[in-house]
């Protein structure tokens, strides 16, 4: 990342961090949102009942302006629906605590969106790195481009390729129209893809910025728990909640097709795991026309596939291990 430029003055930027136990890269996160060549913008941080050192390390940081709200642990979606309640920005901008802002990334955004239609929202350029930004790689994906809300989702889930929580700028009345964070569905893998398509589906086109950079950490531990019985829950409901959000948008083949291919994609990764909720995706599968979406895997199990199917494919790896 480039040094931060001369401030650029214009309206005011909510800034939300919600964080549990990140003290290890958090004061990166905090950096890259005071970096902002934007102002003026408010960075409101969340501590989600954090039992490591995230609250002290956010604490050093209030005499330079950061506001520190903690709560018991609930989640990021609670912890986000706590921010919100306090927020007085025109435009929020969500921001993992793991994650980092390129200096010029809001003040792209808001340019973009202060000349634009009050209903649009603004995505950007991201590349995905582990432990230091030098690794990052911006590689364009379908999806970076302009879009109208249903082609976009479309799009996404067709295999156009995703925007991570920071690349998203949003003005407040749209995230106001899409609703809170739901906080029963804490455990989802796919948390921020039901908050997201909300907003999208709420907005009226989405505009891609190409300067407004971020970068998504990736690659760590605590994601095994993704594989627990209630995050599978969690997100097959994430899946089916969102994918008939879309048919109410527009029912059509295409639509429907992408709900299929989104849902075929969680059978593949789920089975034989929690088969009962495989079974359930299937049947719904079914119900919207069924899915094409070829099955992926390594060399060796792709080429057991052909032979004995997919599924027994996956048994046969998973007694292997």
């Amino acid at each position: 990342m480039g040094p931060s430029s001369r401030p650029i003055v214009g309206p005011l930027v909510s800034v939300l961090v919600p964080c549990h136990n990140g003290e290890l890269y958090l004061a990166e996160c905090l950096e890259s949102a005071l970096a902002q060549s934007h102002r003026p913008i408010e960075i409101i941080f969340v501590d989600d009942g954090s039992t490591d050192g995230s609250l002290a390390t956010a604490r050093a940081y209030e005499s330079r302006g950061v506001r520190v709200l903690t709560r018991a642990n609930g989640g990021q979606s609670a912890a986000l629906n706590t921010a919100l309640a306090a927020v007085s920005g025109k435009y929020i901008q969500f921001l993992d605590s793991d994650d980092v802002l390129d200096p010029g990334k809001i003040s792209a955004q808001v340019a973009l969106l202060e000349n634009a239609d009050p209903a649009a929202i603004a995505s950007g350029a991201w590349a995905r790195f582990g432990a230091k930004i030098s690794e990052a790689a911006f590689m364009a994906e379908p999806v970076w481009r302009n879009f109208v809300p249903v082609d976009w989702l479309v799009e996404s889930w067709s295999g156009g390729g995703m925007m991570h929580v920071a690349a998203w700028l949003i003005p407040r009345t749209i995230v106001e129209r899409a609703g809170p964070w739901v906080e029963p569905l804490r455990w989802a893998a796919n948390l921020d893809a039901h908050f997201f398509t909300r907003a999208l589906l709420a907005s009226s086109i989405c505009l891609f910025c190409p300067e407004a950079k971020s970068y998504y950490r990736s690659g760590h531990p605590a994601m095994s728990s993704w594989r627990s019985r209630r995050s599978l829950e969690a997100s097959l409901s994430v899946l089916l909640e969102t994918g008939d959000a879309l048919l109410e948008a527009e029912a059509s083949p295409r639509t429907r097709r992408a709900f299929a291919d989104n849902l075929q994609r969680f059978v593949y990764s789920t089975y034989p795991e929690s088969r009962d909720l495989v079974a359930l995706a299937e049947r719904r599968i079914r119900q919207l026309g069924g899915s094409n979406l070829p099955f992926a895997a390594g060399p060796t199990v792709l080429a057991v596939s052909r032979y004995c199917g997919w599924k027994a494919a996956k048994r046969l790896r998973r007694l292997a291990r």
